[in-house]
């Protein structure tokens, strides 16, 4: 699968994540444990699976600066 050209910057992909944890926080935080925390921890294990793990984004420090 092609990466997305979006999120070739790593503080793009870091961004994405973090904002899915922070939600997965805030359902715990508020005491929901239903369909929405749900969601939110599938988006958060997805995102960083595909950014991070999977190898699908280049580690962008290797290459040199255009």
């Amino acid at each position: 699968m092609q990466p997305h050209p979006w999120l070739m910057p790593l503080h793009r992909r870091v961004a994405t994540a973090a904002v899915c944890v922070v939600w997965v926080l805030i359902e715990v935080w508020l005491d929901f444990g239903g369909l929405w925390f749900w969601l939110a921890l599938g988006a958060t294990a997805y995102a960083i699976w595909d950014f991070f793990l999977s190898g699908t984004y280049p580690n962008t420090s290797d290459q040199a600066p255009s």
